[in-house]
């Protein structure tokens, strides 16, 4: 993944009922900026006239950035776009966007795309005593030697 040393900005489109979603957006809004970004929820009536075509892309599935010179990047290319729109944050998201890492991270947004609206209810809308409550309720995994196999 080729990141520029400079950019205008980049718009991200990202799930506006996701809780995930929506702490990701809130948190990458509270960074100083590296260039402007701004955030249009899919669902939001002006996604469709900002970006004509924005629904061929499947938003619902995976997060969409355009870039302000056309390009366009989804699941964990964007949130690598997003990473790198921090100033605090550049030299990280250089390395998850790169050939070592790029793998890693594509994986990783898969499970958490695929899972978000679960995690949402869990992590982003609930009161910790209710996070506390559902953890417990989880089946304790039994590992050897202290190593989990992972399906």
């Amino acid at each position: 993944m080729n990141l520029p040393v400079s950019v205008e900005g980049i718009e991200v489109f990202y799930d506006g009922r996701c809780g995930m979603c929506c702490s990701f957006h809130e948190w990458i809004a509270r960074q100083p900026r590296a260039f402007q970004i701004g955030f249009v929820p899919y669902q939001s009536p002006d996604a469709e006239r900002v970006f004509p075509g924005l629904g061929t892309l499947d938003p619902a599935r995976e997060m969409v950035v355009r870039t302000s010179d056309g390009g366009i990047f989804r699941g964990a290319e964007a949130w690598v776009w997003c990473l790198y729109s921090c100033a605090n944050h550049q030299a990280a998201a250089r390395r998850l966007g790169g050939p070592a890492m790029l793998p890693v991270a594509i994986r990783a947004c898969r499970v958490l795309a695929a899972n978000r609206h679960a995690l949402s209810k869990v992590f982003f809308r609930k009161k910790d005593r209710q996070v506390r409550e559902v953890l417990h309720r989880m089946e304790e995994a039994v590992c050897a030697d202290g190593f989990c196999v992972t399906k």
